[in-house]
């Protein structure tokens, strides 16, 4: 017997012992690749259903409020968003890291960096109630900008908290805190606009969301929040803004390198174009999500081991994460290329056929971006975050260049390019970096991957030459994928197989 159920006699009623192994599976941190799995799962489930809910009281705000009130109230939220890199600079993520390092002091860190928070939380309301309403064109938002920075407020001391179960390692209490924000804003925010269906309304539904999420937050670690002052240490201030800096930097470039396209098309070519280009971004950018789960679940544990001195596991852990990040990256990117058309046409519409090339070269990035996010949460785990700003920075300003060069001849299509270019590159001295300090094997453990990859490819080409429906292709092609690698034993998901295994 495995010794997780040596404590579930016989005579225990089979309900009481299922509902002890999902706990040990899902609520226990028994072993690290276990507590990746728990938190990778949690982070997963309170993201999707997040998302669900909260893209359905958009759709309906969209609806009632029409496009111009609507239009108002995404203004004001993405007016305030501009200011909200300024509202952490990294200290949640220097929080993550040597609270996972250093157990013996999170109190500490997260006394001393929360009071920096707060200063850093205070500035930026401060700067979006009287400068940011002087950026704003839009008729109607200025008066939901101070409403907007309240919510800033609240919403930062929630993401402050959630650094903090990050570092624990329990994302269960993370996803409890997010799934209680979502839902507060579903149904909040549907009362609010049956009640009064303006922009203001739905804004007060958010910013009382926001409280909820981060009252839940601050519940869930009471006793951290009552010893704030008394844990305080004036000495780590300056280690915390020090290697902090270089994440503000980081994610500045990261900003400003996600609005570009959208800046030099807009002056080199038109709204038309845009539209085209968004529309196949917006597709892309939800693949994006996968691995900064993967990479927020495993970060925790990678900074405990490196703070332990145990580079093998760090090693193994990760390039497990790499593999399995390029498993689900891959036919992705071969998928996407092979059924482009029939996707946009099936999303959008014959209208936006257009944006079909533009796809395939952005869906082409996501090998190299699913890789680089688990390299870069790496590197930073291994306090390397000053040379990774670097090449952020590099990054920012190679894309600028290429879509200079680029747009003006191949326009969404040009731009689409660059930003394949600037990944690889980017990826490139990621790589580099991290061969120097604890060298990846990777290659050698894709065979199988790759194998079933092509295989895929093979029968989703045929598949859509022969009109099959996009819908059913994708499916088909999905069952013979993962039918593929089982038959061949891939050893990630016999991996991951094994750890579930354990709790039946």
């Amino acid at each position: 017997m495995h010794p997780y159920n040596q404590n579930l006699p016989e005579q225990v009623p089979t309900k009481n012992r299922l509902f002890r192994r999902v706990k040990d599976l899902l609520f226990v941190n028994r072993s690290t690749k276990q507590t990746i799995v728990k938190n990778v799962f949690w982070l997963s489930f309170s993201q999707i259903f997040g998302r669900i809910f909260r893209a359905g009281i958009l759709i309906y705000a969209a609806r009632v409020l029409g496009s111009e009130g609507y239009g108002v109230f995404s203004y004001a939220l993405g007016l305030a968003g501009f200011f909200t890199a300024f509202a952490d600079i990294g200290v949640s993520s220097i929080v993550t890291r040597e609270a996972a390092r250093q157990p013996e002091k999170r109190s500490e860190y997260f006394s001393t960096a929360f009071l920096i928070k707060l200063v850093l939380l205070t500035l930026t309301v401060g700067a979006i109630v009287f400068i940011a309403p002087h950026f704003s064109n839009v008729v109607g938002a200025a008066v939901l900008i101070p409403i907007v920075a309240f919510l800033t407020f609240l919403d930062g001391i929630r993401d402050f908290s959630l650094s903090y179960f990050r570092a624990q390692e329990k994302m269960e209490w993370e996803a409890v805190v997010t799934l209680i924000l979502n839902i507060s804003i579903a149904i909040f925010g549907f009362i609010v606009l049956r009640i009064s269906p303006t922009p203001k309304a739905l804004t007060y539904a958010y910013v009382f969301s926001a409280g909820m999420g981060a009252f839940s937050a601050v519940f869930l670690l009471r006793k951290e929040f009552a010893k704030l002052i008394s844990n305080f240490r004036k000495t780590l201030l300056k280690p915390i803004l020090i290697s902090a800096l270089p994440i503000a930097v980081s994610g500045f470039f990261g900003m400003f390198m996600l609005n570009t396209d959208y800046v030099i098309l807009g002056w080199m070519r038109g709204a038309a174009e845009i539209g085209f280009y968004a529309a196949a971004q917006k597709i892309v950018q939800v693949f994006y999500v996968l691995p900064g789960l993967v990479a927020t679940g495993i970060f925790p544990s990678t900074s405990r081991l490196i703070g332990e001195k145990k580079h093998g596991n760090v090693k193994s852990i990760n390039e497990q994460a790499i593999v399995l990040m390029l498993l689900i990256a891959m036919p992705l990117a071969v998928g996407g290329i092979i059924l482009a058309g029939p996707i946009i046409a099936l999303l959008y519409g014959a209208e936006y056929m257009p944006a079909t090339l533009a796809f395939q070269l952005l869906v082409a990035t996501t090998p190299f971006v699913f890789i680089g996010t688990i390299l870069g949460n790496l590197l930073f785990a291994y306090d390397q975050q000053k040379k990774t700003a670097i090449y952020v920075g590099v990054a920012a300003v190679a894309n600028v260049l290429l879509d200079l060069l680029l747009i003006p001849l191949f326009g969404i299509y040009g731009s689409s390019a660059g930003t394949l270019a600037v990944q690889f590159i980017y990826l490139f001295f990621m790589y580099r970096l991290i061969s120097s300090i604890n060298r990846l094997t990777i290659v050698s453990k894709l065979k199988k991957v790759i194998l079933a990859t092509i295989t895929m490819g093979t029968v989703s080409f045929f598949l859509n030459l022969a009109g099959l429906h996009v819908l059913l292709n994708i499916a088909a092609s999905i069952l013979i994928y993962f039918a593929f690698l089982l038959v061949l034993k891939e050893v990630t998901l016999n991996e991951l197989k094994k750890i579930v295994q354990r709790f039946k």
